[in-house]
């Protein structure tokens, strides 16, 4: 009897089990959206109105990746990636080797992130993923993950200080942006005017 059961309890589980994943990729698009299965197949496939080739992959809500194979940004390496300046000089204060993605992976927000780069490079140190894994994963502030690095920096008004850089990258990329766009609306505005006398 305790056979039967165990028997009928794995043949319960595997059934389970396999019944998701074949009511996903059997499943008409709901709301336009694709199964959340790749689809991969030798031959075309037509999948919600668009049809994949067989060397493509469809991003499913499953996956990371975007349909050229790159990696999706996390929220702080996007942001900093929509200002094109504060882009361009975060990525030369970046190790060499990392990415933005990967630089900016964990922490909190844009300023902790940007201040973390600025502190590595006051202190002359090789050290910005120490402070990152410090501040991370050890949940460690600015200060304590510079103590940790340096022992004999002033943890505090290092710290400050790169604080203040983050602060000032930040403010001017948000100004730049601001300012272009305000200036690209006179512009029309007044092209505009001109055009109606």
């Amino acid at each position: 009897m305790r056979l039967s059961w165990t028997i009928l309890g794995l043949t319960a589980t595997a059934c389970l089990a396999v019944s998701p994943a074949y009511a996903n990729s059997h499943a008409p698009a709901l709301h336009g959206k694709a199964p959340t299965t790749p689809v991969a197949s030798s031959q075309s496939t037509h999948t919600s109105g668009k049809s994949v080739s067989p060397k493509s992959t469809v991003t499913t809500s499953a996956t990371s990746t975007t349909k050229t194979g790159t990696p999706k940004l996390n929220p702080i390496a996007a942001k900093i990636s929509s200002h094109p300046q504060l882009d361009a000089k975060i990525t030369a204060m970046l190790p060499k080797g990392m990415t933005l993605n990967q630089a900016s992976k964990g922490f909190r927000n844009q300023g902790q992130f940007i201040a973390a780069l600025h502190a590595s490079q006051n202190l002359g140190c090789d050290c910005f993923t120490q402070l990152q894994t410090d501040m991370t994963k050890k949940h460690m502030s600015l200060g304590q993950a510079i103590q940790d690095v340096k022992k004999t920096a002033n943890s505090a008004v290092e710290a400050e200080k790169a604080e203040t850089e983050a602060n000032d990258d930040v403010k001017r990329a948000t100004t730049t942006a601001t300012s272009t766009s305000t200036d690209k609306s006179t512009k029309k505005k007044t092209s505009q005017s001109g055009t109606h006398q």
